[in-house]
């Protein structure tokens, strides 16, 4: 068999495998698409790092604590009304949300204080406050105490317990512990906040959503503001509402725009480009044909791999569109000066593209293990969406029988030459340029100092008067500086006890200003209980409370122990209290096996609670002690993702330095060492000098701004590959500028993005690419040059031959 029928086979038989394996593509792509178990999401926060990834397995349980402790929190909104006729509009508010499926009004009914007294009855001799407790050592001192009580006629806790405890202990437990965690006043049943002079009606209510399902996060979001504003038309109110719900509303929007929007103006944009270059509607159709195959390769890849496909995932994945174009502008260049009709063409640029996808690849695959889901999503979509383009152009297009169908405009051809030309000036002093870039990096590094910003609200795309929102209702509701600790148990009981030994240890602190909340004012533990029973009984013994019952003319004899458990209390009219500070939650055992061996992870339910600090924040010494207790944690999610983000920064520091190796192996291998250190430096300064100017645009870098290196990285070595593999031909230059021109397209759109992460990412790209572009020529090892015979030749359309190109070394 001669080598171009055995070559035309291979061809052939390619083809056949390439078509096969694309069935195979569009089959499993239709069916996770339509059947697969895979959903959007929108929340923010699951972007981050997993606690247990983060932390240390015996901090699994706290971990999961918190982790139910912020979806619970993510469920409710809170809301207030004020102005004259805010009762009304609250009334109004109240009976619409009860039409409204998955929505409920979760405002506590305050219970009246007879029905807490009698629930309390039984435990009347087991339940005091410390300040009581106290008290006891000293019969004149509790007697003073009950009678400056007794003088207190109007406390309805003093007249309504004085009968069944006439100690006075159960009115004074109850009034601190109602007092301590419900410091509101209530008007008709309406808790009210009273603020710059006008009385703020808070209303929580609770929003059912499922796992931030985009579309029904938008329904509920769009239902409750649009009934916002018709309040505030009808009944002349002002309305305040916070929640988590509206800003991942916000934020699906903000994603699903911009995804749509910077696709749509960065793939207009190149097209047009191909368009007014090649003069043809074929490569615009062929370039659209190659893009849609790599983005079903790639969303088929994720959606197969990952559960949740988060919205920035897809906003980032436009930067695709830079990528496949470039495959498509070598290979359309490539046909345009090729006498082969069987894809000739293709075949000289087959080595170049296989090394510039194998480094992209290796690029990317290393963010594919990243604690942060957002990087793996991304890294997978573009491995594989660069895969598909990548078999397309190399299999497929020759095919399609392009060779003298498509020609690039002769005046393009005319620009191309002349830049070539200033680009051979510029590679004849890559000496001086290097060596001038490179002191102005280091200079400018050493005199502005490198300025990281790791804060969570990079990721926050939320409009302004969201944030707004937030702050008015901190303000409102004194949440500006509060903390939650939160501590998790097996039982109820050693739950509370671990409670009490917190809230000794902050009282022990005797930080000044700083106020604490928690359950443990109207449901001490069980031990505690009894240790009160038993002091109340000593008390009795010693006569402690003979002249303060004779005054009264009663009698009374101190109860056996009974305790108050956290079911008897659930029981009662204080229920919806305990629902607020304690909850149950599924605990998944990472270490344990169950006895389905197809199951690795086995569910108990542990208990947990919280406890709110406020006034001031936790010294140092208190922080440090809670850090070290195994069982809780202090609850500021906030800071824990900064500080995720840093020590992944720091990390991803090094994933530099393994990238760089590669890179240099790569090309010292295929293009010797000389040559391999020349490209690498091109690369280094591209990328340097693209974090500079960033640092110089934005006042700060984040972790965004060093993943942008990794793509320009990837994108800076194909030009490079291309370079050292065929110098500065005109087909070269040609494909690399409008490849540079592409990305820059799609890279500047991302930099309008009002999410602070894609837009400081879009901007890195965007100055790296155009360093690239002019650096990257200074690699190549030869340059070469048109003669002006051959330039008029390629300008009428004639085949351009190899032998009358002239060498320039």
């Amino acid at each position: 068999m001669s080598n171009s029928n055995f070559s035309g086979c291979n061809n052939k038989f390619g083809l056949k495998c390439y078509l096969l394996q694309l069935v195979v593509v569009l089959l499993l792509a239709g069916y996770q698409l339509g059947w697969g178990q895979w959903k959007i999401e929108t929340n923010i926060l699951s972007l981050l790092p997993t606690d247990s990834q983060a932390q240390a397995s015996q901090q699994q349980d706290i971990n999961q604590a918190k982790s139910a402790l912020f979806q619970q929190a993510n469920q409710r909104v809170l809301v207030a009304i004020s102005g004259e006729q805010a009762i009304p509009a609250y009334h109004q508010l109240a009976n619409t949300i009860t039409s409204f499926t998955g929505i409920e009004n979760e405002s506590m009914t305050v219970p009246d204080i007879s029905d807490v007294i009698a629930f309390y009855q039984p435990y009347r001799d087991s339940v005091m406050t410390d300040d009581y407790q106290a008290l006891l050592t000293e019969p004149q001192a509790i007697n003073n105490f009950v009678l400056g009580k007794l003088t207190q006629v109007s406390d309805p806790f003093v007249s309504g317990s004085l009968a069944i405890s006439p100690r006075l202990n159960l009115a004074d437990f109850l009034a601190t512990g109602l007092t301590q965690l419900q410091s509101f006043e209530t008007e008709q049943g309406i808790i009210v906040v009273h603020k710059d002079g006008l009385k703020h009606y808070i209303m929580p209510i609770k929003v059912n959503v499922d796992g931030f399902s985009v579309k029904q996060t938008q329904a509920f979001s769009t239902q409750l503001q649009a009934e916002f504003q018709r309040l505030e038309t009808k009944f002349d109110v002002d309305v305040l509402y916070s929640g988590v719900l509206f800003h991942t509303a916000e934020s699906s929007q903000q994603a699903e725009y911009e995804m749509s929007t910077f696709g749509v103006i960065s793939l207009l944009a190149v097209l047009l480009m191909i368009l007014a270059v090649f003069r043809s509607a074929k490569p615009v159709n062929l370039s659209l044909l190659v893009l849609a195959i790599s983005i079903i390769y790639g969303l088929t890849a994720v959606v197969t791999l990952f559960n949740q496909l988060h919205l920035l995932t897809l906003v980032f994945a436009v930067t695709l569109i830079g990528i496949v174009i470039d495959y498509c502008f070598h290979a359309f260049v490539s046909l345009s000066v090729s006498n082969s009709n069987t894809g000739g063409g293709i075949k000289s640029i087959r080595t170049a593209l296989c090394l510039g996808f194998i480094t992209t690849a290796l690029g990317y695959a290393a963010l594919i293990m990243s604690p942060l889901s957002l990087l793996s999503q991304v890294a997978v979509f573009m491995i594989f969406g660069l895969f598909g383009a990548l078999l397309t152009v190399l299999l497929l297009l020759p095919y399609l029988n392009l060779s003298g169908n498509i020609s690039v405009t002769p005046s393009v051809w005319t620009l191309t030459d002349k830049l070539n030309t200033w680009l051979t000036r510029l590679h004849q002093q890559r000496r001086l340029v290097f060596a001038l870039l490179s002191l102005g990096l280091v200079s400018v590094i050493v005199i502005d100092d490198i300025n990281f910003n790791d804060d969570i609200r990079l990721l926050n795309s939320s409009p302004a008067f969201l944030i707004d929102n937030e702050i008015k209702m901190a303000k409102l509701m004194g949440y500006q500086h509060s903390q939650r600790i939160v501590i998790t148990a097996d039982d109820s009981e050693t739950l509370l006890q671990r409670q009490e030994v917190l809230l000794a240890r902050l009282q022990h602190s005797q930080q000044q200003g700083l106020t604490v909340k928690s359950i443990a004012s109207l449901l001490p533990s069980v031990a505690k209980q009894q240790a009160s029973n038993d002091l109340l009984k000593d008390a009795e013994q010693q006569q402690i409370f003979q002249q303060g019952l004779a005054i009264l003319g009663l009698t009374d004899t101190v109860d056996g122990f009974k305790p108050l458990t956290l079911d008897a209390f659930n029981s009662g009219p204080l229920q919806a209290l305990s629902a607020v500070y304690i909850f149950q939650y599924k605990y998944q055992n990472q270490d344990t096996k169950s006895i389905d061996e197809s199951v690795d992870k086995k569910a108990t339910m542990k208990y947990a609670l919280w406890v709110e600090t406020s006034g001031v924040a936790l010294n140092t010494d208190l922080q440090q002690w809670i850090a070290d207790q195994p069982d809780m944690s202090i609850d500021n999610k906030p800071a824990e993702v900064s500080a995720a983000l840093s020590h992944y920064r720091q990390a991803l520091l090094l994933l530099f330095a393994g990238a760089i190796l590669v890179v240099t192996i790569v090309l010292c291998l295929r293009f010797g060492l000389m040559q391999g250190l020349l490209g690498l430096l091109s690369i280094m300064v591209s990328a340097g000098g693209a974090l500079l100017l960033t640092q110089l645009s934005l006042g700060h870098l984040n972790i965004f701004n060093l993943l942008a290196v990794l793509l320009i990285l990837a994108l800076a070595i194909d030009y490079v590959i291309f370079y050292q593999e065929h110098g500065l031909q005109r087909n070269t230059v040609l494909a690399i500028t409008l490849s540079a021109i592409s990305s820059a397209l799609v890279f500047g759109v991302l930099a309008l993005s009002v999410t602070p992460a894609v837009e400081s990412f879009g901007l890195t790209v965007m100055f790296g690419i155009l360093l690239v572009f002019l650096l990257s020529p200074l690699s190549a090892k030869q340059v070469t040059v048109l003669s002006t015979k051959q330039v008029e030749t390629e300008s009428r359309g004639d085949d351009v031959s190899n032998n009358s190109i002239e060498v320039v070394k």
